[in-house]
């Protein structure tokens, strides 16, 4: 449902943002979307921030303070054994855990709160698994779903090996799948990422707007790299306490590198991104070095001749593929790691889903310098016409102007037809 209402308001809204974590610095791809539309919102409208947060957030938070208006419920971090504990009980209720691990009097509380003290024109939810607390009536809630998470977990549920991983996902995704949607037919917008996922929402909630509001890429911050390059280097960017990104790295470090070594025995792989040590120490071998975060990644993808995202799990679209296009580096892909990205095989990366094939593609940009250069020059042109964050700011400030404009719609017509019932 795409109606575009005929009175467009231009004045400042009143916007409560609700996330899941305390997204500066961005450490994730989810922080990154919800920094950079913070970023984008605050710029047109009144912006209050709901989050949870860290207590190590807090200079941060105080940092951000001068820009937005932020209030934290604090969590301390969850210990690995805690966590699965909690699996294990969630798995009696009819709530997917991704929602029981958020839910807490506190957030409730503070939403309360809140909208008891501010009349908020709108309510952003980051993602459905968000939109579990109870939220006023009349105040509009838009729903930015960075991927759909119930495909997540059926992504998760196919690719795993382990039993109980298997058994656990394949629950989540049916819980979720029932919540998600219900979300989406109660939410009064939302938002994706790529035009993939509008008609996986419409189908389930016909009568919700839905829109486009693409991941972004800061393109002065990821200025194309002219430099020169290490020879036959590969880099992985990725947070590794994320189930899909470590399977990625995973499957990278142990079935694609040995190929990639046979035939190239000098050749480097770098995995860059916070890493729990466990996860580390699995993925320490000849010709692979695991940095950890690192406090900027440009230099790290600089240096490499060759990106490389073996994304076999999850979903959305990924701001590390993105990024590297914005850099112009040559890169080689699975089909599910640039899914959603209108970039094309051999036009502006390299697409490959099996392990030979993913090698004998990263041999082929060791061994092709002019071939490199054309598709960094075809990425950065991609970039540049599609994934700029100022284009997802006009898209987001669009569908608020949409919503809002179709509830003032109702409320006429409403108010109207109680006026003809009196008369």
């Amino acid at each position: 449902m795409q109606d575009t209402p005929t009175t467009i308001p231009q004045r400042r809204l009143r916007v409560l943002m609700l996330a899941s974590t305390f997204p500066f610095p961005a450490v994730s791809g989810v922080d990154m979307r919800n920094a950079q539309l913070l970023r984008q919102i605050s710029s047109r409208h009144d912006v209050t921030l709901l989050t949870y947060a860290r207590p190590e957030d807090q200079p941060h938070i105080e940092e951000m303070a001068g820009s937005m208006a932020i209030e934290v419920v604090t969590r301390p971090p969850e210990r690995r054994s805690v966590k699965r504990m909690a699996q294990l009980r969630s798995l009696g209720s009819r709530l997917p855990f991704a929602c029981l691990s958020l839910r807490s009097k506190e957030m409730q509380d503070a939403i309360d709160r809140l909208t008891a003290a501010t009349r908020f024109d709108l309510i952003h939810i980051e993602s459905s698994t968000m939109s579990l607390f109870h939220f006023p009536e009349g105040v509009p809630k838009l729903i930015d779903e960075h991927n759909i998470e119930y495909e997540l977990y059926a992504r998760l549920y196919r690719g795993e090996r382990s039993r109980l991983r298997r058994l656990f996902n394949g629950i989540e995704f049916l819980r979720m799948r029932r919540f998600e949607r219900n979300s989406w037919r109660q939410a009064q917008a939302c938002s994706v990422t790529s035009d993939r996922e509008t008609p996986v929402i419409s189908a389930a909630a016909p009568r919700t707007p839905t829109a486009v509001v693409p991941n972004g890429v800061d393109l002065d911050y990821f200025a194309q790299f002219r430099g020169e390059t290490t020879p036959r280097t590969v880099a992985f960017v990725g947070v590794l306490n994320y189930r899909p990104n470590f399977d990625a790295a995973s499957f990278l470090v142990h079935e694609i590198w040995p190929l990639v070594l046979a035939e190239c025995p000098d050749a480097q792989l770098k995995i860059i991104g916070s890493t729990p040590e466990r996860e580390a120490l699995s993925l320490r071998s000849p010709g692979v070095e695991v940095t950890g975060r690192v406090p900027d990644v440009r230099p790290y993808l600089h240096q490499a001749s060759v990106v490389a995202a073996p994304i076999r799990m999850g979903g959305g679209t990924r701001l590390k593929v993105v990024e590297a296009l914005a850099l112009g580096k040559a890169m080689v892909s699975t089909s599910l790691g640039s899914e959603g990205i209108a970039a094309r095989d051999r036009e502006h990366l390299l697409i490959a889903d099996d392990a030979a094939s993913f090698a004998a593609r990263i041999l082929e940009l060791f061994e092709d310098a002019s071939l490199r250069e054309r598709l960094g020059v075809a990425a950065r042109a991609l970039a540049e016409d599609r994934y700029s964050w100022d284009v997802a700011g006009d898209r987001l400030d669009a569908l608020y102007t949409r919503i809002v404009a179709n509830l003032r719609s109702t409320s006429v017509r409403a108010s109207a037809s109680s006026e003809r019932a009196r008369a």
